[in-house]
């Protein structure tokens, strides 16, 4: 049984991707393939849909999209043109062996890259039932709303932790004005963030 398939059935993977050394000691065991993997637009995980790449580099040419209990698991890089977007309220995992890039990420679920993350606009995750693994995180913006990150170190100016309701000032300044809520004085729900970064609408102010 290849490591993927064997991460692929556990429940978590708090246990193995906790620390620096435990995420060190699992990609030792990966033997990603020397080849590249190239997906022409948008990649879409269904409801419940699992998927293994044992290859060392997979491309996404649009959106990376999951829906809940869905599971991507890449055994090296995985860079996305467009944006990571995970959908509904339930767990889903995102596995990276290698570095993971894209260009905004929005992510509740369970979320683990052992050579880092880059994101060039912002890196949202949320809800505190999951959490985000890796060695570094680097974004203009991060946000982790009601969520405990294991990720070691974090290069964004501003990085946001905590109750959406606590960082809300923080979060106007920043946000879009079509991402905001001026009559509510907050961030537009979940569901309409994904539904714009799906579009390939900004969540944030330029510059």
């Amino acid at each position: 049984m290849s490591p993927l398939q064997t991460l692929l059935e556990q429940s978590s993977l708090h246990d193995v991707c906790g620390t620096a050394e435990k995420r060190a000691r699992l990609k030792a065991t990966l033997a990603p393939t020397p080849t590249v993997r190239q997906v022409d637009g948008d990649l879409r995980l269904s409801e419940g849909q699992a998927l293994r790449f044992e290859e060392g580099r997979v491309h996404v040419k649009g959106h990376l999209i999951l829906d809940e209990q869905s599971r991507l698991l890449v055994a090296g890089d995985l860079v996305v043109e467009g944006n990571i977007v995970n959908e509904g309220f339930d767990y889903a995992l995102l596995f990276v062996g290698g570095a993971l890039t894209a260009d905004n990420l929005l992510f509740h679920g369970e979320l683990v890259s052992l050579e880092g993350i880059t994101v060039k606009g912002v890196a949202w995750t949320y809800y505190n039932d999951h959490s985000t693994y890796a060695d570094r995180l680097t974004a203009r913006v991060v946000v982790a709303d009601d969520r405990a990150e294991a990720v070691d170190a974090v290069r964004a100016d501003p990085h946001l932790a905590g109750h959406s309701s606590r960082i809300a000032e923080a979060l106007g300044k920043v946000l879009h004005a079509q991402a905001w809520d001026a009559e509510q004085g907050r961030p537009l729900p979940y569901p309409d963030l994904a539904k714009r970064l799906c579009q390939g609408k900004p969540l944030l102010r330029e510059g």
